[in-house]
């Protein structure tokens, strides 16, 4: 019998069926509808993250492999930052706040006086932000206070859908670790802290750790689906922790690059935060591995700006690609400041940051415009790697995923700039595979999953890097450090 990854996304539900081998057995999705009252304003329904789960699993057991090998046990893989008031029956009370929604961001300015980072900041693994659930749910209070007084649950994807299937609203270690009332080094809720936001306990999930069922698909939820009965829900991940388990990577040193919408870095470490790490844009998590922990540098740019470019210029993916493999070795003539949602790491007051082009003329072309993009999100990596480096991160091999890395001229530049090779993950959808092999790990299909999770995430090539090539963009990175600190301490 085979086992079920559940992806949820900002935009689609993914579900994905691997057999107990690791081969990818059945694939299928479901868009999610965004809603936009106001600019700047990016909300969800909950319902239609369950319909679009629900449409996802319908087609994925429809599929003849998936007929022939039906799942045995399933996980949710989503990210942390999407939370909403729920009542006692879990029926939504209001739309899931998406990460990038900016409502809430006086909640990011710390008390004065206080010191920077704040205590609770190194006990978390992270500094304040507008998307940590308990700011989130500061913000419902503050706005709606009629609607948090009817509120039993504040959910967010991964113990809502957990709610919907088993009727247990749980969540893992590496999400509740986005909430500042969550220590790491206890691994627990702090006591002290839920009392300090004046949380009501039955709005924190109960942490179950990975590895761990949480209970059977409800009998009425597997008919609606097409299952048989008796399917296990397993504790699924963070996404981006999920998606560096399906990406092979658990080993201390190697780093997980998932260049998707965002372009996100992820190490294994062993090494709780602190407050110099925090500072310079680096978070700390729970990592399903023996390290135990990951460090995390979040980037807001990615290919949310290559498509913005793209859109901008007028020319497609298979233009610019075509274009850039048709011998572009050196740097391109503009300079582009990558940051059009604010820069999260390595820059001080980077968060201010907005995009820029620089050293545009009538002869510029739409193809220069882009790849000055692709060229600002790789310094971007070389930046963080760099600073990682500097806080005691090893860094010794680098796994890359996500859309970004079907551009072999991008990642080609990408292990110039690093000078590290680049493998490439050949698993399709590290994301629900993650999800699957916790799901695996709970029921006993897998006694371990470190080197399972590399063997079934395998390497479809690595780019080696190129010396000669790395030097030609040498003084254009030493240009783009300097250019960005006169930017944050001048314009910004």
């Amino acid at each position: 019998m085979s086992l079920v990854g559940i992806d949820v996304g900002s935009s689609s539900v993914k579900v994905g069926a691997c057999s107990d081998q690791g081969e990818l057995i059945g694939v299928a999705s479901w868009d999610l509808t965004p809603l936009h009252p106001a600019p700047g304003l990016w909300e969800t329904d909950p319902e239609d993250i369950w319909h679009a789960t629900t449409q996802a699993m319908r087609h994925l057991v429809q599929q003849d492999a998936v007929r022939r090998d039906p799942p045995r046990a399933l996980a949710v893989s989503a990210s942390g930052r999407e939370n909403f008031p729920a009542d006692a029956q879990g029926m939504p009370l209001g739309n899931g706040i998406m990460g990038a929604d900016t409502r809430g961001a006086e909640f990011e300015i710390p008390p004065e006086g206080a010191p920077v980072p704040e205590p609770w900041c190194v006990s978390c693994g992270h500094l304040r932000e507008r998307m940590d659930p308990i700011f989130r749910l500061a913000w419902w209070r503050k706005y709606h206070p009629e609607i948090m007084e009817q509120a039993r649950y504040f959910f967010g994807w991964i113990d809502f859908l957990a709610y919907r299937m088993t009727g247990r609203a749980v969540m893992d270690q590496s999400t509740v670790s986005r909430y500042m009332v969550y220590d790491l080094p206890t691994m627990d809720w702090a006591a002290d802290r839920v009392a300090e936001q004046a949380i009501r306990t039955e709005w924190l999930p109960k942490v179950l750790p990975w590895g761990e069922v949480i209970g059977e698909l409800k009998p009425d939820v597997a008919a609606d689906w097409g299952l048989p009965p008796g399917v296990l829900v397993a504790q699924g991940c963070h996404d981006l922790n999920c998606a560096a388990l399906g990406a092979g990577v658990s080993q201390i040193g190697t780093v997980c690059l998932v260049s998707g919408s965002y372009e996100n870095i992820l190490i294994p470490t062993d090494r709780l935060p602190t407050a110099s790490m925090l500072l310079r844009g680096l978070s700390v998590m729970p990592q399903p591995c023996k390290a135990g922990l990951s460090v995390i540098a979040v980037h807001p740019t990615g290919n949310a700006v290559l498509n913005w470019a793209r859109e901008l210029v007028n020319t497609s993916i298979e233009t610019v690609e075509g274009a850039l493999q048709n011998g572009v070795r050196g740097p391109s003539p503009v300079m582009a400041v990558p940051y059009l949602s604010g820069s999260m790491t390595y820059w001080e007051n980077g968060r201010k940051a907005r995009g820029g082009l620089i050293g545009l003329t009538l002869a510029t072309s739409g193809t220069d415009v882009v790849q000055a993009f692709m060229e600002g999100i790789a310094y971007d990596t070389v930046n963080t790697l760099s600073l990682m480096v500097d806080e005691g991160i090893g860094v010794e091999r680098i796994r890359i995923t996500g859309g970004g890395a079907r551009s072999t001229w991008w990642t080609q530049l990408k292990a110039d700039v690093t000078g590290r090779p680049i493998e490439v993950v050949a698993h399709p959808e590290p994301g629900t595979l993650g999800a699957a092999l916790l799901a695996g790990l709970a029921t006993g299909v897998y006694g371990e999953i470190e080197t399972v999770s590399e063997r079934l995430a395998g390497t479809a090539a690595v780019y080696e890097p190129d010396p000669d090539r790395a030097a030609l963009h040498q003084d254009k990175l030493e240009s783009y450090r300097e250019l960005m600190a006169l930017l944050l301490e001048h314009v910004y």
